[in-house]
């Protein structure tokens, strides 16, 4: 296993020093050994930039890159010993299925004999379930199959790395779900350090130890995947991770004894002041309740802000179903349970637990509050101490 190292890594195209175009801006982490780190962002954020450069494939800037504390930045793609899974597969189309699984083999461990070589490819098949499949060529496998034999080229190896680039993007979306599920399995597995690019944020929360949410060069936020969704550092990693999107009202927090005063306008109710990181008497802030956290007053009551609103859409989800709806301020939209009785037009009531509030500070952006579980905000209030 391998631990990577990223140290205020930049990299530039075009002139660094006239009109280049930054595409990973200053990105420091640390990918612990055997870690499965996603790397999340929207289009053009620098997340496959940065991977490339992981794989040697393109070269910083400035920093350093690192595989156990050495520095591999002039080391040439094919002597880093890392393996990479495309999105568009990347096999061989003359070779069927066994000849794509050994040929890493071939050219890289040639003191392998041929049954050797043999034996581990009907391991890797076994273990991927494709053993079915071995005498087949690409062009009669379908998406997942396809995906199967990638991972298996790339596994058969052993690399100190597994790189993987948005490597279900072409995939359905009930194959994605249980892509995703073996890639995470295999992971654990194997054991390998690995890195993921993604722009999906519900690939990104389900199979992550760590992420690492960037957005134009530079790098959000590195938090296990319940630190990124309940403690995002800013609004832009609240809005881009979790769905439904954060609901967000403009508010003014007003210091009132142990507690801030939130006034959005038309809401009014109190956050305890041990919750809110600041020490200022009033902040302008953005308050932000996320869908899931939204109940009706009928079905649950809460000490938090009731909302008065007015059904837009209904979108049945099975057991739940989304809700949009229109206050006085703005829209708003909450994910309820299967148990109601709403259509368009009908007016509701829905009410948060204090402790689910989102609170950012408005020019900043920066995190005031986050989301915690009741017992944590409980603690956290009374001045309990976890031992």
């Amino acid at each position: 296993m391998t631990e990577l190292e990223l140290d205020s890594v930049t990299k530039v195209f075009g002139d660094p020093d006239g009109e280049g175009v930054v595409a990973v801006d200053d990105v420091s982490l640390t990918v612990d050994d055997g870690e499965f780190l996603v790397l999340l962002g929207p289009s053009g954020c620098g997340k496959t930039t940065t991977l490339r450069m992981i794989g040697g494939l393109e070269m910083p800037t400035s920093g350093t890159i690192s595989f156990d504390g050495v520095v591999v930045n002039d080391v040439k793609a094919r002597n880093r010993d890392v393996a990479m899974v495309f999105q568009d597969f990347a096999l061989y189309p003359h070779m069927d299925v066994r000849r794509n699984l050994g040929f890493g083999l071939r050219r890289e461990k040639k003191n392998l004999s041929d049954e050797e070589i043999n034996s581990e490819i009907e391991a890797v098949a076994e273990m991927l379930e494709i053993e079915a499949l071995l005498n087949n060529k690409p062009s009669a496998l379908s998406g997942g199959q396809k995906q199967r034999v990638a991972l298996g080229r790339a596994i058969i190896r052993e690399p100190r790395l597994f790189l993987f680039d948005e490597p279900l993007a072409n995939l359905d979306a009930k194959l994605r779900k249980t892509m995703r599920t073996e890639i995470d399995e295999l992971q654990s597995k194997v054991g390998i350090t690995s890195v993921y690019v993604t722009h999906n944020q519900e690939e990104a929360m389900s199979i992550a130890d760590k992420i690492a949410v960037m957005n134009g060069g530079e790098l959000q936020q590195l938090g296990t995947p319940s630190e990124v969704f309940n403690e995002p550092t800013n609004l832009f990693v609240a809005q881009f991770v979790g769905s439904p999107d954060m609901n967000l009202f403009d508010a003014t927090l007003i210091r009132q004894g142990d507690s801030y005063r939130v006034d959005t306008g038309t809401l009014s109710f109190d956050l305890p002041a041990a919750l809110v990181d600041t020490d200022a008497e009033q902040v302008d802030a953005r308050i932000g309740f996320r869908p899931q956290d939204l109940y009706q007053r009928s079905m649950r009551r809460t000490d938090g802000p009731e909302i008065e609103a007015t059904v837009r859409v209904v979108e049945p989800l099975g057991t739940e179903a989304v809700l949009y709806a229109d206050t006085s301020e703005t829209d708003i939209t909450a994910l309820v349970s299967q148990f109601h009785d709403l259509g368009k037009g009908d007016e509701v009531t829905l009410t948060i637990a204090p402790e689910h509030i989102y609170a950012f500070e408005a020019t900043t952006e920066r995190l005031l509050k986050g989301r915690l579980m009741t017992e944590r905000a409980e603690s956290e209030v009374t001045g309990e101490v976890e031992v």
